[in-house]
């Protein structure tokens, strides 16, 4: 029977990797609510976009229209989330500030809309750094999202202003086609502003037009561009032959003075980071080598399998943050028991609960340095032995074959 430490662990593992999911669950939810009910309101949504004829609409109904458009967005948002996207992330939390301080001051009421908007507002936040990574299908969901709410706003404004303008605009279809014109800079000249408010109106959407196409074009055809450049200067990669080597997860200092030591003996190392791949080159240019590099989560199963865990001498979990590096090793002891780990110990205040991972190896620098340092301020002679014991933790025979 497999000890309840175990278990423990292993729903640690399962919570921080899917956490995001509940995140994302939960921006989901407050989209949702905001399309059965507009916050309250008693128009209803199906009703108010039930329109056959543009021209009979009644306009004092169309109060609910950005509220149907937010919850939209954060339903699409949700999606960006999923692919723990941090443009995603910052998106959700603007959203929902947006829909709180919106219910708190007309709707005090609702209390559970205010509760549930709040409570995925500060689980962002705590978690905020489970959304770290760039994503082509976030970036495409926000391109839509900023130019929907532009189109929202140039559409409604033009109806605002419909007066100051010549001719005047007094229905949605002349409004969408003025918005479009102005939106995409192309200008017809069929319809002018006139009024000073309607002029500036113009402007605001001219520039903000230009802003929102140019952003929307780089991060949507972007990543597609570089890509075929990368392939274009590069060729296609050769795959990599992933055997017999170590895997360094972490860009800390300690891992990129490691990475360079073995690459000195020439021992071949595969890098697990979490950091974009926009940041290989510098991660190289301050190992001062070329790297076999990986981008994405090392507690990941998927991730550790292309990196080739099976095959290779040991992972060693040298980031920066000891409870990623415990993770990273209890990751790897589940998917393969047979690989060897190292571990380093950034705070020694840690080091007896990291022993509980039962790492092959526990590194702690700190330990080491302030014991030497202690021992030579105070006179006490240096003994190799307990130097290399307080370096080294169930280190003896990393190794070593099998008898």
């Amino acid at each position: 029977m497999k000890p309840l430490s175990h278990y423990w662990h292993a729903g640690l593992k399962a919570w921080v990797s899917l956490r995001h999911v509940l995140l994302a669950a939960l921006v989901f939810l407050n989209g949702l609510m905001i399309f059965l009910s507009a916050r309250g309101k008693a128009e209803s949504l199906i009703e108010l976009f039930h329109i056959k004829s543009f021209t009979t609409i009644d306009w004092s109904t169309v109060a609910n229209g950005p509220w149907f458009l937010l919850g939209l967005f954060l339903m699409l948002n949700a999606i960006g989330l999923l692919y723990r996207a941090r443009i995603a992330w910052a998106v959700s939390i603007v959203l929902l500030a947006i829909i709180v301080a919106f219910t708190w001051h007309f709707y005090p009421e609702l209390k559970i809309h205010l509760s549930l908007c709040g409570g995925t507002l500060l689980l962002l936040f705590l978690f905020s750094a489970d959304f770290n990574r760039s994503s082509a299908a976030a970036g495409g969901i926000v391109a839509f999202i900023s130019f929907a709410v532009l189109l929202f706003y140039s559409t409604y404004g033009a109806l605002y202003f419909g007066s100051g303008f010549h001719p005047a605009i007094g229905n949605l279809m002349d409004a969408f086609y003025f918005s479009m014109v102005t939106m995409t800079t192309v200008g017809y000249g069929d319809i002018i502003p006139v009024s000073e408010p309607a002029r500036l109106f113009t402007i605001s959407v001219i520039v903000a037009g230009i802003t929102v196409f140019a952003t929307s074009l780089t991060t949507v055809f972007g990543p597609i561009i570089k890509g075929g450049l990368d392939k274009l200067v590069k060729g296609n990669p050769k795959p990599m032959n992933r055997k017999n080597h170590f895997i360094v997860c972490g860009t800390s200092v300690l891992a990129l003075s490691t990475i360079y030591q073995l690459k000195q003996r020439d021992m071949e190392v595969t890098v697990l980071t979490s950091a974009p791949e926009e940041d290989f080159a510098a991660i190289e240019q301050r190992a001062g080598c070329k790297l076999d590099l990986l981008s994405g989560d090392s507690t990941d199963n998927g991730l550790l399998k292309e990196a080739g865990v099976e095959q290779c001498k040991a992972v060693l979990a040298l980031t920066e943050d000891d409870a990623a590096n415990a993770f990273i090793v209890l990751s790897v002891k589940d998917f393969s028991p047979e690989t060897k780990t190292v571990l380093s110990v950034n705070d020694a205040k840690n080091m007896n609960k990291v022993k509980q991972v039962k790492a092959d190896v526990v590194l702690s620098p700190q330990l080491f340095g302030s014991e030497i340092l202690a021992s030579v301020l105070s006179g006490e002679p240096l003994d190799n032995d307990k130097l290399v014991s307080l370096l080294l933790t169930s280190g003896h025979g990393l190794f070593d074959k099998e008898s």
